[in-house]
C-alpha cells in the first residue's frame, strides 16, 4: 500500500460529533499525525471562517482550509484556488427565487463573508451551529459586486425539493446539491471536493493516492474516489458507504480518530 502523506476531511457529520463537537480522543490522534509530518486538511462546505474555531481546536498551523466544497482553498491570508459562480448565473437564480419562492432563505457566501436576505428560524438554526452572525443584506446588488463562491438555501425539505427541480434545468454553469434535506447548496459546476483533492495534491506535491479522505455525504463522494483511501463514516449514506474503500464508525463514535490511530 502506497504511503499515506496527507489526510484530508469533511467536517461535519465527520469529525464534529452530533453535537458539533470535537472529541478530545480527535484532537489526540491529530496532534500525533502532525508530528509525524502528516497534514490534516479540514474539506467542508463551510467557510473558511466557519472552520477557522475546529482548525485552532485541532492546532492545524500552516495547513490549508478547503472551503465551499472546494470553491476557495486558502492558507491563512494566502489563496491558493477560487472559483466563483458565474455573476450572471447568480443574478439568474436570485430573480427566479424571488418570483417563485420568496419563502426561501437564501445565504450568500464571498470569501470569510456571510450574507443572507433576512433573518429567519432555519438562518438562526445555522448562526447556532456556525457560531457566526450573517449580515442582512440586498443580495442582487452585493452579487453583482463581490465574487460569490457558494449560495446556500435554507427551508422546509418540500420547499427546498421544489426549488431544487425548479432550479436544475435552469443552470448551465452551476452545480446544485443537497447537504440536507432542507438544505440546498449552489456552487461552480467546475467545483468539487474531488478536484481540490487533487489540489492540495498539487500543492503537497504528492499524488491523488498518497492521500487518505473521510467522508459521510453525498458531497464528500468524489473526494473518497479520488483519494488514495476513501473513507465514509458509518452514519454515511448507503451509497456513500458502498463507493468507498472503507466504512468507519459513526462521528459520535469517533470513527475518524479509530482510523488515524491505525495509521503508521
Amino acid at each position: 500500500m502506497v504511503a499515506i502523506k496527507v489526510v484530508m476531511s469533511d467536517v461535519d457529520g465527520t469529525i464534529l460529533n452530533f453535537h458539533h463537537q470535537i472529541s478530545n480522543n480527535l484532537k489526540n490522534e491529530v496532534k500525533k499525525l502532525t508530528a509525524k509530518g502528516i497534514p490534516f486538511v479540514l474539506a467542508s462546505a463551510r467557510s473558511p471562517e466557519g472552520m477557522k474555531q475546529i482548525s485552532r481546536e485541532l492546532a492545524l498551523e500552516n495547513v490549508p482550509l478547503v472551503a465551499f466544497n472546494g470553491a476557495l482553498i486558502l492558507k491563512e491570508a494566502t489563496t491558493i484556488f477560487t472559483k466563483p459562480l458565474e455573476k450572471y448565473e447568480v443574478m439568474r437564480i436570485l430573480t427566479l427565487l424571488a418570483a417563485h419562492f420568496p419563502n426561501i432563505g437564501i445565504n450568500l457566501y464571498s470569501e470569510n463573508n456571510w450574507y443572507v436576505n433576512k433573518v429567519d428560524e432555519h438562518i438562526k438554526g445555522e448562526s447556532k451551529i456556525t457560531q457566526l452572525t450573517p449580515k442582512v443584506a440586498d443580495l442582487a446588488s452585493l452579487a453583482a459586486t463581490v465574487p460569490v463562491h457558494k449560495l446556500l438555501l435554507i427551508a422546509s425539505e418540500a420547499e427546498i425539493s421544489a426549488a431544487y427541480e425548479f432550479l436544475t434545468p435552469q443552470v448551465t454553469t452551476s452545480a446544485l446539491y443537497l447537504s440536507k434535506e432542507n438544505y440546498l447548496e449552489i456552487t461552480h459546476r467546475a467545483v468539487s471536493k474531488a478536484e481540490a483533492l487533487r489540489k492540495i495534491a498539487a500543492y503537497y506535491q504528492i499524488t491523488c493516492r498518497e492521500i487518505m479522505a473521510f467522508g459521510d455525504n453525498y458531497n464528500d463522494l468524489p473526494m473518497l474516489k479520488a483519494a488514495g483511501i476513501g473513507i465514509a463514516m458509518a452514519n454515511a449514506p448507503l451509497a456513500v458507504k458502498k463507493a468507498a474503500d472503507k466504512v468507519t464508525k459513526t462521528n459520535d463514535e469517533d470513527g475518524v480518530a479509530s482510523v488515524l490511530a491505525k495509521l503508521q
